[in-house]
């Protein structure tokens, strides 16, 4: 479900498309959270009885989105881990890396403070 949350998020952004609607999963949840808290989103309401999630996405005052990709990293069949090494390297570029850690899901700032690696699954430019 987790690919069809990003590939609904590159559709939307593809078509400037001011919300979206994505069936509410535990994992959705935790990573749109994120991506509130990192300017991507604007904001996401609970609808049809808190089974659905309308998702508003964030564009600029010229009309440019907020995000311009967002590519999966890990996939069910091949996981992608990042040590805490590998991430004071690859944070020096642009982006965010979202990471699934044994303390929850974070961003590569947060896992950064902490000093702690973890399974990337996704990337946002």
């Amino acid at each position: 479900l987790f690919c069809n949350l990003t590939a609904r998020l590159k559709n939307a952004i593809r078509f400037n498309q001011k919300f979206i609607f994505l069936p509410k999963t535990a994992l959705c949840v935790q990573v749109l959270k994120l991506m509130c808290l990192e300017g991507f989103i604007s904001k996401v309401v609970e609808v049809h009885s808190g089974k659905t999630l309308k998702i508003f996405l964030k564009y600029n005052s010229n009309g440019t989105p907020a995000f311009t990709m967002i590519k999966l990293l890990s996939t069910p069949g091949k996981t992608f881990y990042l040590s805490y090494l590998e991430l004071t390297k690859l944070t020096q570029g642009v982006g965010t890396f979202f990471i699934s850690t044994n303390e929850g899901l974070l961003t590569n700032h947060m896992c950064l403070k902490r000093k702690i690696g973890g399974t990337a699954l996704c990337y946002i430019i």
